[in-house]
């Protein structure tokens, strides 16, 4: 439909708009209102649902939400208003929700505020249930349905001051209690008659106890350290980076095995867990405003990394792990086919290179030279396993192919079960290669060869690099498509069991930029492909080209966009020197930002802008999720171009801001000599205003 005037900027309105509180391994998903009332909504407590229905009604009618405020990661504040019989079309009766979670622990103050000017008495009901559904379970849930099967009888007692809720037979329990107690019971919950008068407020506290304590204190902070500042012109920008961190610090979580370093859970709601992968990518991302939750994932994983052959959990030594949960619940349902939460599972085969790349990461940005020291055994352990049990026939590759029937069965960051398909949407049959492994095993070696230097071992160091670039040859001559009828070539997606080339037009190809493996006359046709039609939705890289036969904007890994994989291929193409086509996908990532309230999911529709205005969200994707919250954090760090490398004692820095980004500066970057400081213009001015001491700052063109 044709209008006229002047048109204003979309906002994202539908899915997506849950409000999600966390508290260690504690959390509460809800819509908008406060309700709790839908499949994938409830209070979770080690992964256990412990509360999958909470309704507010007041005087037999639901509430109507006017609005919701995040006041902090675990605290939120709800409005609304209630229609009474007898009452003015005003909305007299104000109701206002303050909520709270903390470890195990749901508390809610709901208040009633009259503006009518006779006093009355108004019934109100809260209705508690609980399914005791474990997280697999519910994440399985279409949105529409409101609970799973119980696999046992929950049983509900009555208390003088609310219930409690058992599931028989598993020793699970929800207790409620209410302050003041309720005046009475109905068939779906609890009752109160609230004498409501002007100027007095009236007043309930609902506290739930899910007697699930995780024992896993707050993340570690140092009150001495703070944080840099961004200031952008446009503003939008920096206060997106106030937003990610703020999201990544509400997933951060100190590691039940060593308290004093943090672990950052991958996303709320279905992945409150440490995963190899997205921590690694996660804390690269922050590297410019936390480089210490570098050495903090590196050692997590380093504890946990795989030592024996299980090829129930797919553990081998020297492999990273995919997943570990924090709890101990045994698992109804999932991927894992372990009987304790604990246990890691390894189906992956990208997180053990990116450790390696993490490492080098870690060390250029000036890691303690002890931390180096105490990870190179499990460097040396990843790097066995990449030339050894990673590459079962020989050939210099890594492949996968699950070892168990509750494996997955696909194990790149693509790993639904239909992510590698060949363009006419048959599924590729394993052993299957993915070429950004390929690329991450490659960048790995590199990273570590140049930590074997710093640690005095050139020799190992000159045969890895000699290693990493026959690697680069492999996958250059191997992976590489040519075009048809003087179209860009591209790199296809993964090689099979019998060593084809599945030859879809995917994102994974932006990984292999970011790593530094294509030729220059290569990375010009990538970069071709990642701006072309095909792959550039307007908002980001579908995960896979609109012109593959299985392409669907709203499938997992099959056509949606993630913005991590976005922003990947922003780095990628800043390096190459393709600057258009970078400031082309990371403007189409901050208007998704602003759209999405600064606030990135995990990901969302890849359908095309120029007929969807704005992107339209996945029903389950999870926000806040970590490498998500990272996006805005990595655009500062390409817009700028900073690379430091401390073993060298130096830091280059250099800028190019995209259009629509005027000025962009950042305060207080931490380095272990001191703070750099500095301030770019897109007219090309840079100034550095601060910085370390006895590091030499190199400016270079962008």
């Amino acid at each position: 439909m044709a209008t006229g005037g002047r048109r204003h900027e979309p906002a994202v309105f539908a899915g997506g708009r849950t409000i999600a509180l966390i508290h260690g391994l504690t959390f509460a998903v809800s819509d908008p209102s406060g309700e709790i009332d839908t499949g994938h909504e409830g209070l979770i407590a080690g992964d256990t649902r412990h509360v999958s229905r909470l309704v507010v009604r007041v005087d037999n009618a639901p509430v109507q939400a006017v609005g919701a405020a995040m006041l902090g990661p675990d605290i939120a504040r709800f409005a609304g208003t209630a229609v009474t019989r007898d009452t003015s079309p005003d909305a007299p009766l104000e109701v206002h929700r303050t909520r709270a979670v903390g470890d195990g622990v749901f508390v809610e103050e709901i208040e009633l505020h009259w503006w009518g000017t006779v006093a009355r008495e108004v019934p109100v009901i809260v209705e508690v249930d609980a399914d005791f559904a474990d997280i697999f379970e519910v994440r399985a849930l279409d949105a529409d349905v409101g609970t799973p099967r119980r696999r046992h009888p929950v049983d509900v007692e009555w208390t003088a001051d609310g219930m409690v809720l058992r599931e028989l037979g598993v020793h699970l329990e929800t207790r409620v209690t209410c302050d003041p107690p309720p005046d009475g019971r109905a068939a779906a919950g609890m009752v109160w008659a609230a004498h409501v008068r002007r100027g007095e407020p009236w007043r309930i506290i609902v506290r739930i106890d899910t007697g699930r304590e995780s024992s896993v204190p707050e993340a570690p902070r140092p009150a001495a350290l703070e944080d840099p500042v961004v200031a952008s012109v446009p503003p939008i920008l920096a206060r997106a980076c106030v937003a990610g961190l703020a999201d990544l610090d509400a997933l951060s979580l100190a590691d039940p095995l060593d308290p004093t370093r943090a672990v950052t859970a991958a996303g709320i709601p279905w992945f409150v867990a440490l995963f190899g992968r997205d921590s690694l990518i996660a804390a690269r991302q922050a590297r410019l405003f936390r480089p210490e939750r570098l050495v903090d994932a590196l050692c997590a994983l380093a504890v946990r990394q795989g030592v024996e052959d299980d090829p129930e959990r797919e553990e081998q030594p020297g492999k990273v792990l995919h997943e570990v949960r924090l709890t101990r619940r045994p698992w109804l349902q999932g991927a894992t086919g372990t009987a304790d939460g604990t246990r890691p599972y390894f189906g992956s085969v990208d997180a053990t290179p990116l450790f390696l790349m993490a490492l080098g990461t870690a060390l250029r940005w000036g890691a303690p030279r002890s931390a180096v020291v105490d990870l190179m055994p499990a460097a040396h352990a990843a790097l066995a396993w990449l030339r050894g049990p990673g590459d079962p026939d020989g050939d210099g590759l890594i492949e996968y192919a699950p070892s168990t029937p509750h494996g997955l069965r696909n194990q790149g960051w693509k790993d639904s079960a239909n992510a590698i398909q060949w363009p006419d949407g048959t599924l590729a049959e394993g052993p299957i290669a993915v070429v950004e492994a390929q690329a991450y095993a490659y960048r790995g070696r590199l990273d570590f060869a140049q930590v074997l230097d710093a640690m005095g071992e050139p020799d190992e160091a000159e045969e890895l690099r000699e290693e990493a670039e026959e690697l680069r040859q492999a996958i250059c001559r191997r992976f590489w498509v040519a075009g048809d009828d003087g179209s860009p070539g591209y790199f296809a997606v993964a090689l099979d069991g019998d060593k084809r080339a599945v030859r879809s037009v995917a994102s994974n190809m932006g990984h292999l930029l970011w790593c530094g493996v294509p030729d220059p006359p290569a990375a010009a046709d990538v970069a071709a492909h990642l701006t072309g039609s095909g792959l550039a939705s307007g908002f980001g890289l579908r995960t896979l080209s609109a012109r593959m036969a299985g392409f669907n904007p709203n499938g997992y890994h099959v056509g949606s966009v993630w913005p991590h994989d976005t922003a990947i291929a922003c780095d990628g193409l800043r390096r190459y020197g393709h600057l258009e086509a970078c400031h082309t996908l990371a403007t189409g990532l901050m208007d998704a930002m602003a759209m999405f309230e600064l606030r990135l999911p995990e990901l969302f529709g890849g359908h095309d802008r120029a007929t969807h205005e704005a992107p339209i969200p996945f029903p389950t994707a999870c926000r806040p999720q970590a490498w998500a919250a990272g996006v805005p954090l990595q655009l500062v760090a390409v817009f700028l171009g900073i690379e430091p490398n401390l073993t060298e004692g130096r830091i280059v820095i250099a800028p190019a801001l995209p259009p629509g980004i005027d000025e962009l500066a950042v305060h207080g970057i931490r380095f272990p000599t001191g703070r750099l400081s500095v301030r770019v213009r897109r007219s090309g001015e840079t100034d550095i205003c601060e910085a370390p001491r006895g590091v030499a700052i190199e400016l270079a063109a962008g």
